[in-house]
């Protein structure tokens, strides 16, 4: 049995075992959270925080605790977003596409560390859609607890590493409509 916010996976053996759990959705979650362990049996509520499809993230399922492992990673891969200037840069660093760039020293959100989010609407509260910024997906390396408890209302967060990987495009019309929404 698992704590409340343990970090677990789905174990990797027999794909019968999901159907044992009732979701085969969840052979493909990356990393879950608990937050209920105290149920009847090896019963337990999970949140899924990753998930190859987006639309899974988030959701909640009651399952079965003995087709869970727990992970104690300190550090995790994402999927978040990215605003840079016109020339590709923030804060005076130039970043590059498909480049790994690694921050050298101790990380801290708000002030050192390569900021990233995971919902794109909150790299606008940084870099307005102005026509002259730029947004990206990339790949980030960020504390595992940081990443389970962030905050829904803010989801930045703070990466020790940083990939670059697709460049997200939009047109004058939309971003219009999103303005006013934001």
């Amino acid at each position: 049995m698992f704590t409340t916010n343990a970090i677990v996976r789905p174990l990797t053996t027999a794909d019968s075992e999901y159907s044992v759990c009732g979701y085969s959705v969840l052979r493909k979650a990356k990393v879950v959270k608990t937050f209920a362990t105290n149920l009847k049996g090896n019963n337990m509520q999970i949140e899924v925080l990753d998930h190859v499809n987006p639309a899974v993230i988030g959701k909640k399922y009651k399952v079965n605790s003995r087709y869970f492992e727990e992970i104690n990673p300190e550090w995790i891969w994402v999927d978040a977003y990215k605003g840079t200037d016109a020339n590709m840069q923030c804060k005076g660093k130039q970043y590059t596409m498909n480049v790994e760039h690694t921050y050298p020293g101790t990380i801290a959100l708000g002030t050192k560390g390569y900021h990233v989010c995971t919902d794109i609407k909150d790299c606008f509260k940084t870099y307005d859609y102005n026509f002259q910024n730029r947004f990206f997906k990339v790949k980030a390396l960020v504390s595992a607890n940081a990443y389970a408890h962030r905050n829904p209302n803010n989801t930045t967060l703070v990466a020790k590493a940083v990939k670059f990987v697709d460049e997200v495009t939009y047109d004058p019309e939309t971003i219009a409509a999103k303005r006013t929404s934001l």
